[in-house]
């Protein structure tokens, strides 16, 4: 009975204290490559952890670094949300923090990719989190956490 009580105690641990959300990057120096993006790493529907990655080979080369150094920092759950196999443009990741409409807390990212313009990776961001987070709505905000060219 001990057992299931402990165990009732964890799991509603789990469902009610929040998790703190970080972001972290990776970025390999070598321009020469045009692999690059962004991995999520997610515990209950929620966005806990960011890991990009600019100049790998290909773009799933990029994908597989960026997972690793997720697992590295102790995440299972991962999701490649975004990825580009241009050589050089820009990056954008956005970042979102807002309440279901069942009143659960929410961090969101959104990552975006352009060879056109700052302003175009960041729309493409907006739109990648949209598509991510069916919940969130530009008037609830976000805010950049990284804008890069590459």
């Amino acid at each position: 009975m001990k057992c299931i009580a402990n165990s009732i105690r964890i799991l509603l641990f789990t469902l009610l204290c929040p998790v703190q959300a970080s972001h972290s990057q990776t970025t390999v120096t070598d321009t020469t490559g045009s692999g690059s993006a962004c991995v999520i790493a997610k515990k209950l529907g929620d966005s806990i952890a960011i890991e990009w990655v600019l100049g790998e080979p290909s773009a799933t080369d990029a994908i597989n670094r960026a997972k690793q150094a997720l697992r590295t920092r102790g995440y299972e759950d991962l999701f490649p949300q975004s990825s580009s196999s241009d050589a050089h443009g820009w990056m954008v990741i956005i970042k979102t923090q807002y309440q279901t409409y069942t009143g659960r807390e929410r961090t969101s990212y959104g990552c975006g990719f352009s060879t056109q313009s700052p302003a175009q990776a960041e729309n493409n961001a907006r739109n990648n989190l949209r598509a991510y987070s069916w919940g969130w709505k530009e008037s609830l905000g976000y805010q950049v956490i990284e804008s890069r060219q590459y």
